[in-house]
C-alpha cells in the first residue's frame, strides 16, 4: 500500500544500519558526516545534496575586557581554519559561511569580508592589541579564553578541539567546557559567556529582518537576539532605516551595508552553512534535497525498483 511511515530512530549509528539493510528508506539532514561519507560506497543507496542555509558560528561577548578589542576578535578569525572543518569533519558537507545572510538569500551581500585562515595576520593582530606572545615559540599562551558549548552532538567536542588547536596556532589558550543545552542556552541569553558556539536554522534566516533582532543594540535579551551586547551607531541607522523602508531595492542596500559592517566588526566569528543532503534506497525515485532541508520533496518519491530485502 502507498503511505509514508515517519520513524523516530535516536541513535546515529543504527540510522545507518536501519539504511544499510534496507530497513529504512529514506533519512533526511539526519546521519552524522562520517556515517554519510561511509554510505557513499553502499551500492543500493543514492545520496542528494542541495546547498543549506543552516548557520554554524562562534558567538563573542563584546562586554568581556578581552574581547571588546575588535583587533581580538579579528584575531581570533583570522586563527580559524574553517575550510579544514568543513572538508575533514563536515566531510564537505558544508560551505565555509559569510556570515548571518546565507548565499542563497535575497539579502546576501557577496562583497562582504570573509576571513581566510591566516594564522600570522592573527598573530600580529594580537601583538597589535597588546597581547604580546610571552615565550616567542614556547607553551605560554598570549590570552586565555573559554568557550562553551552543547554536548547534544559528538560533533560539537571534534569542532572545539580543531577550533581550540588552530587557536593554540596563535598562542591563544581555549578552555572548552561542555554544557547540557538548557543550561549553555540560559547562559548565552545571561551573556554568561567569553565564546560560545550555537547554529541558526533555516527557518529562523528567511527574513533579514534576523540582522535587525541579532545586531540591533536595542535587542539584547530578553528583547532579542543580541545576546553578545554587540553595538554600532551606524549598523543602528541603517537596521532602523530598513525597517521602516517599505522600497525594497532600498532595503536590499541597507542589509548589505549592515552584513559588510558585521563581517567586520566580528560580533559572530562565522564557520559553515550546512550542506543538506537525503539518503536513500536507490529503488526510489524522486529524492532530491532543498535549501530549506524540509520533507516537502516526499511527494515526488516513487517506488521504480523492487523494494529491498532484508
Amino acid at each position: 500500500n502507498d503511505g509514508l511511515v515517519l520513524k523516530i530512530i535516536p541513535d546515529d549509528i543504527m540510522r545507518g544500519l536501519e539504511l544499510r539493510k534496507g530497513v529504512t528508506d529514506v533519512v533526511v539532514n539526519d546521519l552524522t558526516p562520517d556515517i554519510a561519507d561511509q554510505l557513499k560506497h553502499v551500492p543500493q543507496l543514492q545520496q542528494a545534496e542541495s546547498p543549506g542555509v543552516d548557520y554554524q558560528y562562534l558567538g563573542l561577548n563584546l562586554r568581556d575586557p578581552i574581547l571588546k578589542d575588535r583587533r581580538v576578535r579579528q584575531a581570533l578569525a583570522y586563527a580559524i581554519d574553517r575550510q579544514a572543518i568543513v572538508d575533514y569533519l563536515r566531510r564537505g558537507l558544508a560551505a565555509p559561511a559569510v556570515g548571518l545572510m546565507p548565499p542563497l538569500s535575497w539579502a546576501f551581500a557577496p562583497d562582504a569580508f570573509s576571513f581566510p585562515h591566516d594564522a600570522a595576520r592573527s598573530r600580529a593582530l594580537l601583538d597589535e592589541a597588546g597581547y604580546p606572545d610571552p615565550d616567542g615559540a614556547g607553551p605560554a599562551p598570549r590570552l586565555r579564553l573559554s568557550l562553551k558549548i552543547s554536548n547534544t552532538q559528538e560533533f560539537n567536542r571534534l569542532q572545539a578541539a580543531v577550533i581550540q588547536q588552530d587557536l593554540l596556532a596563535a598562542s591563544v589558550e581555549l578552555d572548552i567546557r561542555t554544557y547540557e543545552f538548557a543550561t549553555l542556552y540560559a547562559d548565552v541569553l545571561a551573556g554568561n559567556f567569553q565564546l560560545y558556539s550555537l547554529q541558526w536554522t533555516a527557518g529562523s534566516l528567511a527574513d533579514p529582518d534576523i540582522l535587525r533582532r541579532v545586531f540591533h543594540s536595542s535587542q539584547v535579551p530578553p528583547a532579542g537576539f543580541n545576546r553578545g551586547h554587540f553595538s554600532d551607531p551606524r549598523v543602528d541607522a541603517l537596521l532602523d532605516e530598513a525597517a521602516a523602508s517599505t522600497d525594497e531595492g532600498r532595503r536590499l542596500e541597507l542589509f548589505k551595508d549592515v552584513q559588510r559592517i558585521v563581517a567586520i566588526e566580528v560580533p559572530y566569528v562565522s564557520l559553515w552553512n550546512k550542506t543538506n543532503f537525503v539518503v536513500a534506497q536507490r529503488s526510489l525515485g524522486g529524492v532530491h534535497s532543498s535549501p530549506a532541508g524540509d520533507l516537502t520533496f516526499l511527494k515526488d518519491v516513487a517506488r521504480i525498483g523492487p523494494a529491498p530485502t532484508n
